[in-house]
């Protein structure tokens, strides 16, 4: 910058003693001042670079523990653990598909009216019970099921670990809340105008109409028998036995189904079984035709206690759990014990029978 200067100030002398040596004495000491520029901001620079490297006690500590983090990280996420997050992904849409397009269905027939009708519930229910596994099944199980999950652990345990249980389950309630609050936020208005139009307090008896939506209820309150003393109707016990009964019959199914012997749903050689989640569905729609006048047929833990436990925090509050007669444990503990042992029915009695028949008389087999 004293360089600058002087040169500055002999410009001017030089302007007033030869104006004609003016551009020239400019020229030069522009070009002088680029070069004292240039040399003091790579100065500057070395000076910021020095200082990094001579700041090390921070800068190395910081780098070394990111580093760490790092290798962390990298032994954290191997192969496995990314399929097994992948495979809790699918799970996760799966089960909020299945769940959304099981309670919106329900929630448009009692809410709007729409005069639906049960085999449309059940109809619709079933087939997004199937596209829920088609569009999930590439990458992961596609239990969509506590009851199915619990089913594959004990009885096919090489094909499932039990170490995936809880996180299975626990992915599978979560993705039935979040499945409630989406269908809360698109006919929360349509809830309201029911509620006013029927009399209906959220929280008091009566508002199990509307809390049926989300989870279900013993006998299905959209039918007369809900009209009469439905504890003698349907007790607690009997309803545990129904949904014990049909998530039975639903696992059992699932087991046939999947089975790579069972050529009537696909070739054994190639186990092409595309047709399954279809059948899976078909058998859901059928089951709710059977039995939701008596249990409104939930089937699955995951549908019924993710949205429950969202009707509780909504305003529902004891109408939602441990509501009526005390029996929200029915939709959890009975097809906790009827998929397992719908399943075991299958691989270790027909399963087996099936396999010593094909051994005994190969050419006995369906093709």
């Amino acid at each position: 910058r004293v360089t600058c200067s002087y040169q500055m100030t002999r410009l001017r002398g030089s302007e007033m003693e030869d104006p004609l040596n003016v551009n020239e004495d400019r020229n030069l000491i522009e070009k002088e001042s680029s070069i004292a520029t240039s040399k003091l901001d790579a100065s500057a620079t070395k000076a910021t670079s020095s200082y990094i490297d001579s700041a090390p006690p921070r800068n190395k500590f910081l780098r070394s523990h990111l580093n760490k983090f790092l290798r962390s990280l990298s032994r954290v996420f191997t192969k496995n653990v990314l399929l097994f997050l992948a495979e809790l992904g699918g799970e996760f849409i799966g089960t909020f598909v299945l769940t959304l397009i099981a309670i919106t269905v329900s929630a448009s027939d009692i809410l709007l009216n729409t005069e639906v009708g049960l085999w449309n519930i059940a109809f619709v229910t079933g087939m997004g019970v199937g596209i829920s596994i088609y569009s999930t099944a590439y990458f992961s199980n596609s239990h969509l099921n506590p009851a199915v999950t619990l089913a594959f652990a004990l009885v096919r345990r090489r094909v499932f670990s039990w170490k995936k249980v809880v996180p299975y389950i626990l992915v599978q309630i979560l993705a039935g809340f979040l499945a409630a609050a989406i269908m809360y936020a698109l006919y929360w208005d349509s809830i309201e105008l029911y509620e006013l139009e029927n009399g209906i307090i959220r929280g008091q008896n009566n508002s199990v109409a509307t809390a049926s939506v989300f989870g279900a209820y013993f006998p299905n309150p959209a039918f007369d028998l809900y009209k009469h003393d439905g504890g003698d109707v349907v007790s607690p016990a009997r309803a545990m036995a129904i949904e014990a009964w049909a998530t039975g019959i639903l696992v059992f199914m699932i087991f046939s189904f999947s089975d790579p012997n069972n050529s009537s749903v696909g070739r054994v050689d190639r186990k092409n079984k595309s047709a399954v989640p279809l059948l899976i569905g078909l058998t859901v729609a059928v089951l709710i035709c059977l039995y939701a006048p008596l249990t409104q047929a939930a089937l699955n833990p995951a549908r019924d206690l993710g949205p429950r436990l969202f009707a509780a925090a909504a305003g529902w509050g004891s109408v939602a759990i441990p509501g009526p007669k005390n029996g929200f444990w029915v939709y959890f503990v009975g097809p906790s014990i009827g998929g397992p042992l719908g399943g075991l029915l299958y691989d270790w009695v027909i399963a087996r029978v099936a396999k010593s028949n094909m051994k005994k008389d190969p050419d006995n087999q369906v093709k």
